[in-house]
C-alpha cells in the first residue's frame, strides 16, 4: 500500500482583542477607547499604543480574532469605531482575515436606536461583520453560527447574543438553543476533519465565576456545545470567548479530548473594582502547530502584553492574569512531570531549553499547572528554577 506523503509543519498565529467596549459620552468611562480622545499618543491611546507595540516588536498573525462587546451599552459610535479600530490592527499585523462575533453589549437589547431590530449596529458595518464574506455573514445572522475553512484553519463563529431583544431576561445571559446546536453538529460531521479548530464566541460556555463575578451569564447549553467538541470525532478544538474581563486557560469538563476554554481578558475596558488588583487588560498571540497538534492533541503557545494607561503596552508582568508566555494542552500530573525533571537535572545545574528539550510536555502546561509543577520540584524534589524577566532559564538543586 502507498504511504501518504507527511505533510509539512504549518503555524497558524492567531491575536485576540476582545471586550474594546468603546464609547462616546458616558459619565462612567466604562473603557480607555472614548471615539472622541487623541489617537497620537501611544501611551494614551489602547490602539495606537497597540499598533506601536506590533511594529517595535514586529508582531505578525494570520488571523485577528474579537469575541465580541467591540462598543459599549450598544453605543452605535462606539461599534464603529472599534470595528475601524480593529482593522487597523489586523494591517499591522499583516493578518488575512479579521474575524469576530456579536458581544451582549453590541446588541441593542433596550431598543434605544431601533424599534425592530436589536442586531442593526453591527448589521450595518462597513466592512461587513463579522467576515469580510456576504454569503457567510448571511448563515451567521440566520443561523447564529457559521463555519468557514478559507483561512487554513478552521474556525467557526458562535452569536450566543442572537437572543439578546426577544425577551427582557435573555439580556442577562448567552445562550446557544438546540436547534442550533444540531445544525452545528451536522455542520462540522458533514465536513473532512480538520487539524486546527477554532471556536469564537462571546459568552462563557462554562461557569466561570471567580471574584464573585456571577454564574447566572453563563451560555445557556453551553456545557452541550463543549460535550460536542470533546466527542474526540469531531477534531480538537481551542474555545475562545470574552465577555468576563477575567483573563483564564482552563481545560473543559470531560475526557482527554475535552476543549481547551481560553477566556480573553479585556482590551481597554475599565475594570470591575474586584478586577482591578488581580488581572491588566491584556492582548494575546496564539500560535498552534499542526504537527504538534497531530501528534499531542490541542496544544499550542500563547504571548500576552499588558495596557497600563499612561505608560502603553508591555509584556504581561506576574499580577497580569495569564503570563507573558504559556502553553496548553498538556494534561499529565504535575507531579510526573516533576519527577521527569528532577531525574533529569539531579545534583547538576541545567538549562532550562536541555530540561524542556528531555520533558517537551513542560511547554504546554497551564499556567495553573506551572507553577504547580513548580511548588512541587521545590518542596519534594529540592529544585529551583532561575527565571529572567519570567522566562525560565535554569533548573538546579537549592545550594
Amino acid at each position: 500500500m502507498k504511504e501518504k506523503p507527511v505533510q509539512p509543519d504549518r503555524l497558524v498565529r492567531i491575536a485576540i482583542a476582545s471586550d474594546l467596549h468603546a464609547y462616546a459620552v458616558d459619565p462612567d468611562k466604562p473603557s480607555h477607547l472614548n471615539v472622541r480622545d487623541s489617537a497620537v499618543y501611544p501611551g494614551q491611546h489602547p490602539i495606537t499604543g497597540l499598533i506601536k507595540l506590533i511594529n517595535d516588536e514586529k508582531i505578525t498573525a494570520d488571523a485577528l480574532l474579537c469575541p465580541g462587546d467591540m462598543g459599549d451599552k450598544a453605543c452605535p459610535e462606539g461599534v464603529t469605531y472599534a470595528w475601524g479600530a480593529l482593522h487597523q490592527v489586523k494591517a499591522a499585523l499583516g493578518a488575512e482575515i479579521l474575524a469576530a462575533t456579536a458581544g451582549n453589549h453590541d446588541i441593542d437589547s433596550r431598543y434605544k436606536g431601533d424599534d425592530h431590530d436589536p442586531e442593526h449596529i453591527l448589521k450595518s458595518l462597513s466592512p461587513q461583520f463579522p467576515l469580510d464574506d456576504e454569503t457567510l455573514n448571511d448563515r451567521y445572522w440566520a443561523r447564529a453560527y457559521v463555519v468557514t475553512d478559507s483561512m487554513g484553519f478552521r474556525l467557526a463563529l458562535l452569536n450566543s447574543s442572537a437572543y439578546h431583544g426577544n425577551t427582557p431576561t435573555e439580556k442577562n445571559h448567552g445562550r446557544i438553543d438546540r436547534k442550533t446546536l444540531g445544525d452545528f453538529e451536522k455542520d462540522i460531521r458533514g465536513r473532512t476533519p480538520a487539524v486546527i479548530n477554532v471556536l469564537l464566541c462571546h459568552h462563557h460556555p462554562q461557569v466561570h465565576s471567580e471574584l464573585d463575578l456571577g454564574v447566572d451569564d453563563v451560555m445557556k447549553q453551553g456545557q452541550l456545545l463543549l460535550d460536542l467538541l470533546g466527542t474526540g470525532d469531531v477534531g480538537r478544538w481551542l474555545v475562545i470567548h470574552g465577555h468576563k474581563h477575567h483573563p483564564k486557560i482552563s481545560y473543559a469538563a470531560g475526557g482527554a479530548s475535552s476543549p481547551v476554554v481560553f477566556a480573553a481578558g479585556s482590551l481597554c475596558a475599565n475594570l470591575f473594582l474586584t478586577l482591578q488588583n488581580r488581572v491588566r487588560n491584556q492582548f494575546y498571540l496564539i500560535t498552534l502547530s499542526t504537527e504538534e497538534i497531530s501528534k499531542a492533541g490541542m496544544v499550542g503557545r500563547v504571548q500576552s502584553w499588558d495596557w497600563a494607561n499612561g505608560i502603553g503596552w508591555s509584556r504581561a508582568g506576574d499580577s497580569s492574569g495569564l503570563p507573558a508566555l504559556f502553553g496548553f494542552g498538556c494534561r499529565e500530573d504535575a507531579m510526573i512531570l516533576a519527577s521527569k525533571v528532577s531525574t533529569f537535572v539531579k545534583n547538576g545545574v541545567k538549562d532550562w531549553s536541555a530540561v524542556q528539550k528531555r520533558v517537551p510536555e513542560l511547554e504546554f502546561l497551564l499556567p495553573q499547572d506551572w507553577n504547580m509543577l513548580r511548588s512541587i520540584l521545590t518542596k519534594d524534589h529540592g529544585i529551583e528554577i532561575l527565571d529572567v524577566n519570567g522566562i525560565p532559564k535554569q533548573a538546579g538543586k537549592k545550594q
